[in-house]
């Protein structure tokens, strides 16, 4: 009889931890897809948190805007002197890899400004923001476009300086080499 009991916990603990472990492995499961960085499962299909997309939430809104770029300002109100022709280097921000992007060398100013992608936009278009002091005092506006492997962002921005005066405001294109 006792052996009889001590089997039949050891089968009910047995059983309680393949089910727990069941269970966990198919938490995240959405249909035959494992919803990633934080996506839930809604009817067969996952929900991504804001800054992925993809059918299982695997893409970063900022992965396909990382890359070297070919950049030009226009329209600067006042004109500013120098080249309007540079190139800038966009990676993920640490602070958020889904959402938020560094650009270096904006503006041709060997500086670095934080920009967020806001939301998708048609499937093709994410509005990106840049706000704050960023080193050169800088709020810009715009999209990130991507057509055809192309990937474009157009901004318009204002520089400010140390007091809070207008620099300029310019329209600038960043083309993905």
């Amino acid at each position: 009889m006792k052996s009889f009991r001590h089997f039949s916990i050891t089968a009910v603990l047995i059983a309680l931890v393949a089910c727990s472990l069941i269970y966990v492995s198919c938490k995240n499961k959405c249909g035959s897809t494992t919803c990633q960085n934080g996506g839930t499962c809604d009817n067969n299909v996952c929900i991504c948190p804001i800054g992925y997309s993809g059918n299982s939430c695997q893409t970063g809104w900022s992965d396909a805007a990382v890359g070297t770029y070919t950049c030009s300002r226009s329209n600067c109100s006042p004109a500013v002197s120098g080249t309007n022709t540079w190139q800038s280097a966009i990676t993920k921000d640490a602070t958020n890899s889904g959402y938020t992007l560094d650009i270096s060398n904006f503006n041709n100013s060997n500086t670095t400004v934080v920009a967020t992608i806001d939301s998708a936009v048609a499937g093709t278009s994410q509005r990106v923001t840049i706000s704050g002091t960023n080193g050169i005092g800088t709020n810009a506006s715009g999209y990130l476009t991507i057509i055809n492997s192309t990937t474009t962002m157009s901004l318009h921005f204002t520089t400010y300086s140390g007091n809070g005066v207008i620099g300029s405001e310019c329209d600038m294109v960043l083309r993905k080499e």
